[in-house]
């Protein structure tokens, strides 16, 4: 910090006049940007807050931070001053607090001086300016359950990606935002629903759902039925030795589609005859290879948990085993010197009655004494047999007491082995059931395997043949007519079928590819493919000018497992962390809890079952709440910075969570403790999301990477040196296709098998 000069704080002061100052207008303002950020209710450093006058005056642990009316005297002057070793804030902290400037110094002493008058601190009316064009971060990116769309928030803009199509498919706009734009405020999370049927995004103190409809046909360019020349096809069959029984050239002429009397739909480079893709299969079929997949996955992660159940087990039964013969042995022992101990007994107390007959005859011998009084020679008689019988007795005692100590030993040892042997007995039980859970689970896993391998096969015996084909005008889908009179569409970039359309009755002969981007097949029974999807504004929740359901920006939105409800979190940075649980079909809060966290909430997941709500926030930590009873089960207490990102493993068991530490940490559900802490990131882990039924997590990071890691700890696969600081990313069920975003504006998509990059989209 610069010398502040008497000239420039003289200046200073004389320009802010003689009027006493007001705390909330004149000082707080460079306090909250420099100073609360630290010392507030929730982050209590020195344990000083000073969000109010009242508060510093009552000062931490040295005492009151400021003496009214003697600023010279007041800590916060010094330490602003960096007076008598004193230096705040202090140099590289990490909430971004500057020095205090000469003016800022000058302004805060004769508010001091002035007596440190409290004020009242007005609500100001948030007023939202248009965002500035460069201005574009990606913050925020989800994906539908199918792997089909992804969307991501742009600065206040969202845009739509056809995964199978690769292409950006459409911007959702709310129409009384200008510019397209979906929010005034940056989008800050993004969630679909279950079915993919709904998008809610977050922003400044709003939420918004919006709801999939097919768009209105546009007028455009046809596409193309216009078959291949003779010379062409020739080409084709030879190289690919295929018969082929129709065909249509792209619009570009650069490609070419064909139906082959192998029943495949296939597209090929026009100049090379170089086959470009093979598309085979329906909707249904692509739906059903994925349920079939996620059926192997999740019973391969049942089998491993029960494996590992029966390991832990059996672990602890052999530290029972060993405690059950140590148990065994002491019985053994015991009741081979018990005997002994027992036999001990009858001699002293037969001892100890000859001492009492002892004492009984002298004590007569006293009683016929003249005057019933013991002489000299009596009374030592007296004590010798006294102190016989005193020993006597003790003897005894100790006899029986170590017969009682060994009768007692038995006793305990019996109750350890009875013990043991009741939970090696529950272990035995628990073992049984854990490995009749992993054969079911293999039987299981084994059935999905040969159903997905023979659904496989079926594909590549195709029952129906194409009668025609058609490309759409961009070239990226192409539609095949089948004998059988469907109507089927795949995506030529990733040959994934997209629609399917089946006649209730009737035949189709023709195929048209229609200027809105859809097909129809006509003559009896017309048949259309849908057009290109579009979102519309179902419902706006909350509102940027009411603080009452959304003190600031909504971090973070989430779909439960059915679909009905919706939770958003965020809060007042360094104040609040709310959660708010709403119903999708009216848009009204049904659950609200206040302060649920000690600073803003970031972060938000269902567990599986729709039963839990996981939370993580600015404030470190990381909650699960029972929905129902909207009672906290656990909090993970692991990060030194903020969660900014929690993920439930498809089964419920373990719950991942990120941290802007660099860490990611998972937790053991059932026990309620950490399972491993990861670690391997130079810089924030910004989102973590569990791939499909497996325990593999996509990450991202502000280390420029999209990495995969396990659940405990192993690492997979890493996609590195990307340009920037990356924020968000998501994964396909089946780990084929990763997508993430970052500080850079793009989106980017990978195949999640190799790391190949398959396409990349800018903000334009």
């Amino acid at each position: 910090m610069k010398p502040i000069t008497i000239l420039a704080a003289s200046s200073f002061i004389a320009s802010a006049g003689a009027a006493d100052l007001d705390f909330y207008k004149d000082v707080y303002p460079f306090l909250k940007a420099n100073c609360v950020s630290c010392h507030n209710k929730t982050t209590t450093k020195a344990g000083l807050n000073m969000e109010t006058p009242e508060l510093m005056i009552k000062g931490g642990e040295n005492g009151p931070s400021i003496i009214p009316g003697k600023s010279a005297d007041s800590l916060v002057v010094k330490a602003s001053k960096h007076l008598k070793d004193m230096e705040m804030p202090p140099p590289n902290n990490k909430s971004g607090a500057m020095n205090l400037s000469a003016g800022e110094i000058a302004l805060l002493s004769q508010w001091i001086d002035q007596g440190a008058k409290s004020s009242v601190q007005q609500e100001r009316v948030v007023v939202l300016q248009a965002m500035a064009a460069s201005v574009d971060p990606i913050y925020t990116i989800a994906m539908t359950r199918d792997g089909r769309y992804a969307a991501c928030g742009r600065s206040n803009h969202i845009y739509v990606y056809d995964l199978a199509t690769r292409q950006m498919v459409g911007q959702i706009s709310d129409p009384k935002e200008k510019s397209g734009a979906a929010h005034r405020a940056l989008v800050q999370s993004l969630a679909f629903s279950p079915d993919g049927t709904r998008l809610a995004s977050g922003s400044f103190r709003e939420a918004k759902v919006w709801h999939l409809e097919s768009a209105a046909a546009t007028a455009g360019a046809k596409g193309s039925t216009t078959p291949a020349s003779a010379d062409l096809i020739n080409k084709i069959q030879t190289a690919g030795k295929v018969t082929i029984t129709s065909s249509a050239m792209s619009a570009d002429g650069k490609q070419v589609v064909t139906g082959c009397a192998d029943g495949s739909v296939r597209v090929w480079e026009s100049a090379t005859a170089k086959q470009i893709a093979e598309l085979r299969g329906n909707v249904a079929s692509t739906k059903k290879m994925a349920e079939l997949e996620w059926i192997v996955a999740a019973q391969t992660l049942e089998q491993a948990f029960q494996k590992s159940e029966i390991a832990r087990v059996e672990s602890q039964d052999k530290a029972l085993d060993e405690l059950l013969k140590k148990a065994n042995d002491a019985i053994a022992a015991m009741k081979k010197v018990l005997p002994e101990k027992q036999k001990a007994v009858p001699p002293t107390t037969e001892a100890k009655t000859t001492a009492q007959k002892g004492v009984d005859e002298v004590k007569a011998e006293i009683a016929k004494a003249p005057g019933g009084k013991a002489d000299a020679a009596l009374e030592k008689k007296l004590k010798n047999a006294q102190e016989k019988f005193q020993v006597a007795a003790m003897t005894e005692v100790s006899a029986l007491s170590a017969v009682s100590a060994a009768e007692s030993n038995v006793k305990d040892a019996e109750a350890d082995v009875k013990r043991i042997s009741d939970s090696k007995a529950k272990n035995a039980k628990a073992v049984a059931a854990a490995n009749a859970a992993v054969d079911s689970a293999k039987k299981a896993q084994e059935k999905a395997s040969a159903d997905l391998t023979a659904l496989k096969a079926s594909l590549s015996k195709a029952t129906t043949k194409p009668l025609a084909v058609a490309f759409a005008a961009d070239g990226q889908r192409v539609a095949a007519l089948l004998d059988d009179h469907s109507l089927g569409v795949w995506a030529v970039a990733s040959g994934a079928p997209v629609e399917q359309i089946t006649p209730n009755a009737g035949s189709t002969t023709t195929l048209v590819a229609n200027a809105d981007g859809s097909f129809s097949a006509s003559t009896g029974v017309t048949l259309s493919t849908g057009t290109t999807p579009r979102w519309t504004l179902e419902r706006t929740i909350g509102s940027t000018s009411d603080r009452s359901l959304f003190a600031d920006r909504v971090n973070a939105v989430r779909f439960s497992p059915d679909g009905k409800t919706l939770a958003a979190g965020g809060g007042e940075l360094s104040r609040s962390g709310d959660i708010a649980l709403i119903d999708v079909a009216t848009g009204k809060p049904v659950k609200v809890w206040k302060e649920r966290h000690a600073d803003t909430v970031l972060c938000l997941d269902f567990s599986p079952d729709g039963k839990l709500l996981a939370s993580g926030a600015a404030d470190k930590i990381a909650r699960v709440t029972d929905i129902a009873s909207g009672k906290q089960v656990n909090l993970f207490e692991g990060h030194t910075h903020h969660v900014t990102s929690v993920a439930f493993r498809a089964d419920g068991r373990v719950l991942a969570t990120s941290g802007a530490e660099g860490v990611v940490n998972t937790w053991d559900m059932i026990i309620g403790e950490r399972k491993k802490k990861i670690e391997g990131w130079t810089k924030e882990v910004t989102s973590v999301q569990f791939i499909g039924a497996t325990n593999q997590i996509v990450t991202a990071a502000g280390d420029n990477r999209v990495r995969i890691v396990t659940d405990d700890g192993g690492d997979v696969r890493s996609i590195a040196n990307l340009p920037d600081y990356m924020q968000a990313s998501a994964s396909t069920p089946n780990g084929g296709t990763i997508v993430a975003g970052g500080e850079d504006s793009v989106f980017r998509m990978w195949d999640g098998t190799n790391g190949k990059e398959l396409a990349v989209f800018g903000a334009k």
